[in-house]
């Protein structure tokens, strides 16, 4: 796909563009707070939702749910937008903006979804069995090695066996009372004193308060989310965009849980797919708590996941954080396009030296000096099999508002008729 999204200008007054299958090797924005790396990433959504992929958003902090609202045409004006790519833009998106554990936007269980398609693989049902014993167990915080596996071969016997697993309540009495069979097979690595303290950390996660989680709207479907089904956005003209808004839960801990299941959802529907064309691109912003170098969080094994295997399956991973030194360097190495906005400071710098070094016909040293005096929306994109050398842009203003949208303001982002539809 050589469809190219519009990203802006060069100082120059050149058009700036990237083609829509570079990003199937994945796209890291990195800058400083203010040096306007989410309205670059907001730009890539909007180019994509024009060029029909459909996109899905992680929002921690409220900056992205105001995708769902037009700006007002005087401003685009003032900013030189061209006015017919915001009415491709808001004549084609789809919004629907989603709220795990709570029901003011559209509510998202945190149920895993345990159930791996039947059109499988045998070898690829056992990765993803194994992708969602990793989601449970950063549900409880079990750092054990051992109780990713113990709770994939759970899932693995009940679907060997044709027994339901399909609900927090299925896995926890597999998990407390075990057939024979399986708790013989379960004793070498996760005994039954294991097994008791793990059901005892899932039932705290499950009772009282925290049941809204588990009861509030379906479990996470992937199909939906990217409205790929038959009937449905794509087939009527429509591309959906959906926006998880992480801020309706209060803790950071369950946001990094729901990212988790969130990416085990994505890494079972993406084995369906061909991987012959693009299917759809996933986008996180202010990914460095979910994606740190040296801690663990429930999100990290998912988000590792999605960034070595998604591009095999045409889907497209988009990430933005303040300096490469915040995530995990084995991510970097999954990247194919990295836009440099403002980056501060010696350490920060260092970081970014050695990666461009590592690239063919880049002077480094042009570079490192230049990023920090690098103007607000101005960027360095570097992509060696896309451009010879790097290009400076100037990023286009946005067709949708960008502001912060609250958890009250969220409300109104949902129609009545999503709110009918989706219970």
């Amino acid at each position: 796909m050589k469809l190219p999204l519009t990203i802006g200008y060069t100082p120059d007054g050149e058009l700036v563009q990237l083609p829509i299958d570079a990003l199937r090797r994945h796209m890291l924005a990195l800058g400083a707070s203010g040096s306007g790396k989410t309205v670059l990433c907001k730009v890539m959504v909007e180019e994509c939702i024009r060029k029909r992929l459909p996109v899905i958003a992680v929002d921690p902090q409220g900056d992205l749910a105001s995708l769902a609202l037009a700006e007002d045409p005087a401003v685009l004006v003032k900013m030189g937008v061209d006015p017919a790519i915001a009415r491709e833009f808001h004549n084609r998106v789809d919004v629907k903006i989603w709220t795990p554990g709570a029901t003011l936007g559209i509510p998202v269980s945190f149920t895993p979804a345990m159930d791996v398609p039947g059109d499988v693989r045998p070898e690829d049902r056992i990765r993803a069995f194994g992708a969602v014993g990793q989601a449970l167990a950063g549900m409880v915080a079990c750092n054990d090695e051992t109780a990713p596996v113990a709770f994939s071969m759970i899932l693995e016997y009940a679907d060997k066996q044709g027994l339901a697993c399909t609900t927090i309540d299925d896995f926890l009495a597999f998990l407390g009372d075990p057939p024979l069979p399986l708790a013989r097979e379960l004793d070498p690595v996760f005994d039954s004193k294991a097994r008791a303290k793990a059901h005892k950390a899932f039932l705290l996660k499950t009772l009282g308060a925290n049941r809204l989680m588990f009861d509030l709207g379906k479990p996470i479907d992937i199909n939906e989310m990217f409205g790929l089904w038959t009937g449905g956005p794509a087939d009527n003209g429509k591309v959906r965009l959906s926006i998880v808004y992480l801020n309706t839960l209060t803790s950071q801990e369950d946001k990094e849980i729901f990212v988790s299941l969130l990416c085990s959802a994505l890494y079972q529907w993406m084995l369906t797919l061909d991987g012959e064309q693009l299917w759809g691109l996933f986008y996180m912003d202010e990914v460095a708590p979910y994606l740190p170098p040296v801690k663990n969080p429930a999100s990290k094994q998912g988000l590792m996941l999605l960034m070595r295997q998604a591009r095999k399956y045409g889907l497209c991973c988009l990430l933005a954080t303040q300096s490469p030194g915040d995530i995990d360097y084995k991510a970097l190495g999954q990247v194919g396009t990295m836009a440099l906005g403002r980056i501060m400071g010696e350490r920060a710098l260092g970081k970014v030296e050695p990666i461009l070094r590592a690239l063919p016909g880049i002077d480094t040293e042009a570079i490192i000096a230049g990023l920090p005096g690098m103007a607000r929306g101005r960027f360095i994109l570097v992509n060696p099999d896309v451009y010879e050398t790097p290009v400076e842009a100037q990023v286009r203003w946005l067709v949708s508002k960008h502001k912060t949208v609250t958890t009250d303001g969220v409300a109104d982002l949902v129609t009545d008729d999503d709110r009918e539809k989706y219970g």
